[in-house]
C-alpha cells in the first residue's frame, strides 16, 4: 500500500503524522509526506531503515502579505492574528503540490492508494477524487470527540472556517513541559505564575516543575513576573519556547502532567503513565478532560460556571489533588492501568495494522 499524509502546519499536527507514519512504514507499506524545508529539517526525523519507504516532499510555501518570511508552522507566528495568512499561504501551496504529484503518479502508473489528511486539508477530498485516489480523515481527535462534532465532513469544513486560536503561552509543573498551539489569557496566566506555582502562605502548590513558557507578543500581560525565576531556582526552570514533550513524559523524574487536555498530550501522558491536570482552553479539550475525570483518571482545575475562570487556588488544589492526596482517588492505579493499553507498542501496531486493512477492503470493496 502506498498512502500520501497531509498534515497542518503545527507541530502538535506534524509529529503525530510523523510517528504515524513510521509505524505504516515499518509494516513494510510506502509513505509520502507533506510538509515545509524548515519542518523537515526541526521535526521529521526518518531511521536510516525507513528511508525507502518514506518520501518527504518538501513543499515550499508562498510569499503572502503579512506573513513573516520564515514562517512554516504556527509556532512561527509572532501573533495569532496571523494565522490566516499562514492558511491561506497551506491552502495554496499543498493543494497545488499535491495535485501534481497525484497527476505525476497517475501518468507513471503508480498511482497512491489513499490520501491521509489532517483537518485542515479540506480541499484534498475533491483534489484526490480528480485522479481516483479515495481520501480518509486521519483525526488527531479523541474518538469521544468525534462523536459529539459529526462527521469528517464536518470537521474537515472547519478547516475552511477556523477562527484563529488565542495567543501562545504554556504551562505544566513536575517536570513536563508540552508544546502547544493554544494558550492561557492574560489573566489566567498570572493565576498559574503566582501564587499557583509558587508556594507562599496561601498554602500554594509549592511543586518542584518545568515551566515550557511562550509569552504573547502583542501584551506585555503575560509576560513573566519580575524576580519570578530567582524566586523559584532550584524548583522549578522555565524554558521558552518548543520543547520535546514526549522525552521529558518518558523521564522516570516526571510523575505529573498539567496539560491542556488536547487529545495528542492526554495519549503521550497515559502512554508513560503520568498523571493528569486537566486544564482544557479550546476545541474538544473540554470534552477531553470531562471523559477522562468522569473514568478518574484526570483531575481537571475548577473553573466559575459563569465565565470558566479560574483561580490560583484551583490549580494548586488541583494539584496538590493528584501530586500529595493520590492515593485517596487511586489514580496511581488507574492510569498505570490505561498505560498499559497506550503504552503497548505492540497493541499500537495492531491497530495499525487493522486501519491498514480497513482501508485495503475498503478499496476492494469500491473497485468490485
Amino acid at each position: 500500500m502506498h498512502v500520501v499524509m497531509l498534515p497542518w502546519l503545527a507541530f502538535g499536527h506534524v509529529l503525530p503524522f510523523t510517528e504515524f507514519a513510521k509505524r505504516v512504514a515499518r509494516q513494510g507499506h510506502r509513505v509520502t509526506f507533506l510538509s515545509t524545508p524548515r519542518n523537515t529539517r526541526r521535526l521529521i526525523d526518518i531511521p536510516p531503515g525507513l528511508a525507502d519507504l518514506i518520501r518527504v516532499v518538501d513543499v515550499q510555501l508562498p510569499r503572502v502579505e503579512h506573513l513573516p518570511e520564515h514562517a512554516e508552522a504556527t509556532i512561527d507566528l509572532p501573533s495569532d492574528d496571523l494565522r490566516p495568512y499562514m492558511r491561506r499561504a497551506y491552502d495554496a501551496a499543498f493543494e497545488r503540490v499535491l495535485s501534481r504529484l497525484l497527476q505525476a503518479e497517475e501518468k507513471a502508473g503508480s498511482r497512491p492508494d489513499w490520501v491521509l489528511v489532517d483537518y485542515a486539508s479540506y480541499w484534498a477530498p475533491a483534489a484526490a477524487a480528480r485522479h481516483g485516489v479515495p481520501c480518509a480523515f486521519l483525526s488527531l481527535f479523541g474518538a469521544a470527540a468525534l462523536s459529539f462534532f459529526g462527521s469528517p465532513e464536518t470537521l474537515l469544513g472547519l478547516g475552511r472556517h477556523a477562527k484563529t486560536e488565542p495567543a501562545h503561552l504554556t504551562a505544566v509543573p513536575e517536570y513536563v513541559p508540552f508544546p502547544t498551539t493554544v494558550a492561557y489569557r492574560s489573566y489566567e496566566a498570572r493565576e498559574l505564575f503566582e501564587p499557583g506555582m509558587v508556594p507562599d502562605d496561601s498554602g500554594a502548590s509549592g511543586l518542584p516543575f518545568i515551566w515550557a513558557f511562550r509569552a504573547p507578543t502583542d501584551s506585555t500581560s503575560g509576560s513573566l513576573p519580575e524576580g519570578f525565576e530567582e524566586r523559584v531556582a532550584g524548583r522549578g526552570v522555565v524554558c521558552r519556547g518548543w520543547v520535546p514533550q514526549v522525552r521529558f513524559l518518558a523521564h522516570a523524574s516526571v510523575g505529573r502532567f498539567l496539560t491542556h487536555a488536547g487529545w495528542n498530550s492526554i495519549a503521550e501522558g497515559l502512554a508513560q503513565g503520568v498523571r493528569l491536570v486537566l486544564l482544557p482552553l479550546v476545541f474538544e479539550q473540554g470534552l477531553n478532560a470531562r471523559n477522562l475525570v468522569d473514568k478518574k483518571i484526570g483531575v481537571e482545575v475548577a473553573r466559575d460556571e459563569h465565565d470558566g475562570s479560574f483561580a490560583a487556588d484551583d490549580i494548586a488544589a488541583a494539584l496538590r489533588m493528584v501530586m500529595v492526596e493520590d492515593e485517596g482517588e487511586g489514580f496511581r492505579a488507574k492510569v498505570e492501568e490505561v498505560a498499559k493499553v497506550f503504552g503497548d507498542d505492540e497493541v499500537n501496531d495492531q491497530c495499525v495494522r487493522e486501519f491498514l486493512l480497513h482501508l485495503s477492503e475498503h478499496s476492494k470493496k469500491n473497485q468490485g
